[in-house]
């Protein structure tokens, strides 16, 4: 996407949607995650950002399994598991620390946008997920106008991302599979200070099953357009692919509205009232930008 000073502008005073998938599959018939080896699929995926790439430097993915049987439906375990407790163990009187097979290195986030993702790491694992634990490298960046700039952590932030885990962020289906997203919001977690930029991670977990999504497509590409989907409690963006399709997960049920902001000339569009509904993905109908 080429650099815009005024989608610069506009990302500014909005909030993102960038994700980072995990999906667990459990095996044969075992329905509890305490009696059985889950097969573990991590995937990388992200919503807009208005930088023409970002770079994230990832070494590790691990889990943290809880395998208590008497903790199994208590969903608020581990509430005082303080994140800084985590840093450099392997388990505490909450769980362990599972390591996931991955590909380390350096991963294009920005490519990964309106339902694209990318294979992260697997691995088999036994036990309730409580946390997910992200380890970053130093190798951080991002482009803008075919410049790079290094994407520094913010001072006073480590090198590992936690997000909690419970009950409402993931779904098992018939078949013991179980899904996770984690909501890695690339746009709020960069911030420009003192002339450089700085990597201050925002992790929010979600699931598609109870949460809700919304699509649709939006023309002509020339209005480089901004989809912002909003009410008084919740507001996510997209930025079309080049044929106009947009996606955004993570939504909370409820009534928003759409905005569909054009530049370059190109008049706003709103619809009102539009209905969202848990599990279920609402489609826009095609909507036309005009000068």
């Amino acid at each position: 996407m080429k650099f815009n000073k005024k989608l610069i502008g506009t990302f500014a005073v909005m909030v993102i949607l960038s994700t980072l998938i995990l999906t667990a599959c459990k095996k044969g018939s075992n329905s509890s995650s305490l009696s059985g080896t889950q097969q573990l699929s991590v995937f990388l995926t992200d919503n807009p950002s208005p930088y023409d790439s970002v770079f994230i430097d990832i070494k590790y993915v691990e889990v943290k399994l809880d395998t208590s049987a008497s903790h199994k439906n208590d969903d608020h375990f581990g509430d005082n598991d303080m994140d800084r407790n985590n840093d450099h163990k392997h388990g505490d009187q909450y769980g362990i620390w599972d390591t996931l097979n991955i590909v380390p290195g350096i991963y294009d986030v920005s490519k990964l946008r309106n339902g694209l993702d990318t294979l992260l790491g697997t691995g088999n694992i036994n036990g309730t997920i409580r946390k997910i634990r992200i380890t970053l490298g130093s190798n951080n960046s991002l482009k803008i106008a075919d410049v790079s700039y290094p994407l520094n952590l913010f001072p006073g932030i480590n090198n590992y991302l936690y997000v909690k885990i419970n009950d409402r962020h993931h779904h098992e289906d018939g078949e013991g599979r179980t899904s996770l997203w984690i909501d890695f919001d690339i746009s709020r977690s960069i911030i420009f200070a003192n002339g450089q930029y700085y990597l201050k991670p925002v992790l929010r977990p979600f699931c598609d099953n109870n949460f809700a999504r919304i699509s649709g497509r939006v023309l002509p590409a020339a209005a480089s357009p901004l989809v912002t989907v909003y009410n008084s409690t919740n507001t996510a963006n997209a930025i079309p692919r080049a044929d106009g399709d947009f996606k955004i997960r993570g939504l909370n049920p409820g009534t928003y509205n759409v905005l569909f902001k054009g530049f370059d000339g190109y008049r706003d569009t709103t619809i009102m009232n539009v209905d969202i509904q848990i599990g279920v993905e609402k489609i826009i109908p095609t909507i036309t930008l005009t000068k």
